[in-house]
């Protein structure tokens, strides 16, 4: 997996990570880990067209990949063509098959994982806060863990401000990236269960002009980067 930049040097960006399939049940055999990045001075605008969109068609509360339904149709489709047309919206993704991740721990692989999709994404000149979606960590320090190995990693390259947790419920640009993040996994595990979600990742591709959201793209693809991770045992964390 080969770095690129895709971030302007200089600026300031928030890096807002959601995962999809990773404790889900063992029909599905892959799990995505994603994020979406946004300018820092863009995101008081970005929320502003959100909440714009959210009036418009009468949508309350959290959104997301698990409360994308028929009768809010509007709501998250008006999401897909917010996103396609606000080019300092940023996603990538990885995408692993469960059935051949091999780690001796596996919270600690997961958050291996969060590594490389993070590293091979973050460039030269830029300055980061990232955010990740709260999770129930069996050992201490793994957020803290993670900050400070891309720290070491990226050293005299990029800066990371930050890495903590945040709550979803409290983010919206979190909440697109759960969006997002959810429908390539959706999509990935071959899942038709719903023609809502079928038919809104066929949208999502068209909006992007791409054959398939879950499709792996070339490694500088800025706007929707999908990386399918290879079947092997990612050793120790750098």
């Amino acid at each position: 997996m080969t770095g690129h930049q895709v971030h302007a040097p200089g600026c300031v960006y928030l890096i807002y990570c959601d995962e999809s399939r990773h404790t889900s049940d063992s029909g599905d055999h892959f799990m995505v880990i994603g994020a979406l990045s946004c300018p820092e001075t863009r995101k008081r605008d970005i929320v502003h067209r959100i909440h714009n969109l959210r009036a418009i068609h009468s949508t309350q509360g959290e959104f997301g990949w698990k409360r994308l339904s028929p009768n809010k149709r509007g709501f998250y489709w008006a999401l897909i063509d917010l996103f396609a047309s606000e080019s300092d919206l940023q996603f990538r993704c990885i995408v692993v098959d469960r059935t051949k991740f091999v780690s001796d721990d596996q919270e600690l692989g997961f958050y291996k994982l969060y590594y490389q999709m993070l590293v091979h994404w973050l460039s030269p000149g830029c300055t980061y806060r990232v955010l990740l979606d709260q999770q129930q960590n069996k050992e201490q320090g793994r957020f803290s863990t993670l900050r400070e190995v891309l720290r070491r990693k990226l050293m005299g390259r990029a800066k990371i401000l930050s890495l903590e947790p945040g709550d979803s419920s409290e983010l919206e640009i979190m909440q697109l990236a759960d969006l997002l993040v959810g429908a390539v996994g959706y999509e990935r595990n071959g899942r038709t269960t719903s023609a809502t979600k079928v038919e809104f990742c066929l949208d999502l591709a068209s909006a992007l002009g791409v054959p398939a959201i879950s499709r792996s793209t070339a490694p500088g693809e800025q706007k929707f980067n999908v990386f399918h991770f290879g079947s092997r045992d990612i050793g120790a964390v750098g």
